[in-house]
């Protein structure tokens, strides 16, 4: 598959499933979208638990302190986890105590849903760890910004009161970021990406050589990596590691649900401000950046390193850093996804792209989310 018909896949693919994904996600987190029955009893459940704390109608002040004391929730949640590894269960290799530094950097950044992985899950991190500090947070922190975007959305089409921070915490919770990662997961699992609690396997080479094999719940743990904007990796190597992502139709799956959400935010917050307009501004403005940085990316990617550029096959691409698995074109459009949308996750070493092809990137970056 030529590196266009790629691009032209994925990209086509998030756009067109990111319009029915708007319509959901504005029925889930819009409390005026929808009147049926079904919606009605779940809004009575969410609004019940949010009672119980106090919370129902909310202006921007109390919205904004349950949002910053919830996250201190999750910071410490995480943190405790994390900390205590050693001592807690699900832990069927004996992984070590992490240094505190770690712990604190791991848990602040997943905590702001920056994700920086300055680990490898399979050497550090128990599957607790992996799965009530990490995997929980890549649940509730893009919960948290998906709530704190539909209440933004409701001030800016004239309401005073934004609603409940608890309410539209269960609402992106149980409604999109739970079901959406579900789907992938199975996706990913019949891709042949590991779902086990089973330790480490080992195994003999046919050398006669003794290796452990790490494993565990990969497929759920990548899928809500990607669907909810995170990045942060089961393995060291992220999705540049066979079990996260083994084929080429694994990363393309992945690639397409790092910008899914993102874009079907758009059409979410034109139809909560009933503006629509704006919102197809804002898509087209998007897809001509990303487009812009894509192009950009594959064409100076198409010359090898510089450190080959004397030898017979010096009109090949840059395969440095790269997975064969996935293409040529798979490290560079990774690249340009996963900045664009502030995701985080990589499948091919930023280090290794040829120079011009590394500012698009950090164009994504400084622009933070396309």
């Amino acid at each position: 598959m030529t590196a266009v018909v790629y691009v032209v896949f994925v990209v086509g693919a998030c756009a067109a499933l990111s319009w029915p994904l708007g319509r959901y996600l504005t029925w889930a987190m819009d409390p005026g979208a929808a009147a049926g029955p079904r919606r009605r009893w779940l809004d009575r459940l969410f609004e019940g638990v949010a009672g119980k704390l106090g919370r129902r109608q909310q202006t921007w002040k109390p919205y904004m302190v349950d949002m910053l004391v919830f996250n201190v929730v999750m910071f410490l949640v995480s943190y405790g986890v994390m900390a205590l590894q050693q001592h807690l269960p699900l832990d069927p290799d004996g992984m070590k105590p992490l240094d505190a530094h770690t712990v604190f950097n791991t848990a602040a950044s997943f905590t702001s849903n920056t994700n920086l992985q300055h680990y490898a899950g399979e050497q550090q991190m128990s599957y607790l760890s992996q799965l009530l500090a990490l995997m929980w947070l890549q649940f509730v922190s893009p919960a948290v910004g998906l709530g704190a975007l539909a209440a933004m959305a409701r001030g800016l089409a004239g309401k005073k009161e934004l609603g409940s921070f608890f309410v539209d915490l269960q609402r992106a919770t149980f409604l999109v970021i739970l079901p959406s990662p579900a789907v992938v997961a199975v996706l990913l699992a019949l891709g042949a990406v590991p779902l086990t609690f089973h330790g480490a396997a080992h195994a003999t080479t046919l050398a006669g050589a003794s290796q452990v094999i790490a494993r565990g719940p990969v497929a759920a743990f990548v899928a809500v990596k990607q669907i909810g904007t995170n990045g942060g990796g089961f393995f060291g190597p992220n999705s540049a590691h066979p079990f996260e992502n083994p084929s080429f139709w694994t990363n393309a799956v992945e690639m397409i649900s790092i910008t899914l959400l993102p874009m079907a935010c758009v059409w979410m917050f034109g139809r909560i401000t009933k503006r629509m307009g704006h919102a197809n501004v804002g898509i087209a403005v998007m897809m001509a950046l990303l487009l812009l940085k894509i192009a950009g990316a594959l064409w100076f990617e198409r010359a090898p390193t510089e450190a080959f550029a004397s030898l017979p096959i010096a009109h090949a691409p840059n395969l440095e850093g790269k997975e064969l698995r996935f293409g040529t074109a798979g490290g560079p459009l990774w690249a340009v996804l996963t900045t664009c949308t502030s995701n985080g996750s990589v499948a091919a070493m930023h280090d290794s792209l040829n120079p011009m092809t590394g500012v698009f990137p950090m164009i994504g970056m400084w622009l933070n989310a396309t």
